[in-house]
């Protein structure tokens, strides 16, 4: 039986603090966990930009107009080497929030994230439908169904998502965190790969409808 990616590591999450971090619009100043042991840990710097899409977005370019305010015009295709920006989720709504790397001394989009179509929503296994999870705006992470497991944090590190399992999920007294890519994102599909062991696992939305009553 293969075993899930999103076992009771969805019910991790990034502490309480890097969701604070995530939408404060401004680049830097977040932590991430890295390194190979879970007692070995460096701080390096969330590089992402956060905020919601503004009308100079085209075929060409992203514009962003960051949570605190500044406007942000960024090529879709990086002009020195021709390589596209990986785009994640869809550029449909300018109310939905955004997280972006940048490159090309951040003249071009690296990863551009659509985080309202990441969250508030019930993502099943492709494999084992019995393992689900919702994120919460919040930063709650929330096995499905409801119950099963203590409810972790999430948050956002350079367009990945890390988790952080509940205070009673713990090993040896410490508190475990993942850190997963995010490989793709569509309104319906979601593909996550462990960064550590290079595990992928799909998943699929229910049809249970978001918040805003969308399916």
């Amino acid at each position: 039986m293969k075993k899930s990616l999103i076992h009771p590591l969805v019910f991790m999450a990034a502490a309480a603090g890097l969701w604070a971090g995530c939408f404060d619009g401004q680049q830097g100043g977040g932590q991430k966990e890295t390194g190979r042991s879970e007692t070995e840990t460096t701080v390096a710097p969330d590089t992402a930009f956060y905020g919601h899409l503004g009308e100079g977005t085209g075929m060409s370019c992203l514009e962003l107009v960051t949570e605190s305010g500044d406007t942000l015009v960024l090529n879709k295709t990086d002009e020195r080497t021709g390589d596209p920006g990986r785009i994640l989720g869809e550029i449909a709504n300018y109310t939905d929030r955004y997280a972006i790397t940048t490159r090309n001394d951040g003249q071009s989009v690296l990863v551009a994230l659509n985080v309202s179509q990441l969250v508030q929503r019930e993502w099943a296994s492709d494999a084992d439908s019995l393992h689900a999870f919702r994120l919460e705006a919040d930063g709650k992470a929330q096995a499905l169904p409801a119950g099963t497991h203590e409810e972790g944090e999430w948050g956002l590190y350079n367009c990945q998502l890390v988790l952080q399992e509940g205070h009673r999920l713990k090993t040896e007294g410490k508190t475990r965190k993942d850190t997963l890519n995010i490989l793709e994102l569509t309104p319906d599909s979601l593909v996550l790969q462990d960064a550590r062991t290079h595990v992928v696992e799909r998943f699929h939305r229910t049809t249970q409808t978001d918040d805003h009553g969308n399916r």
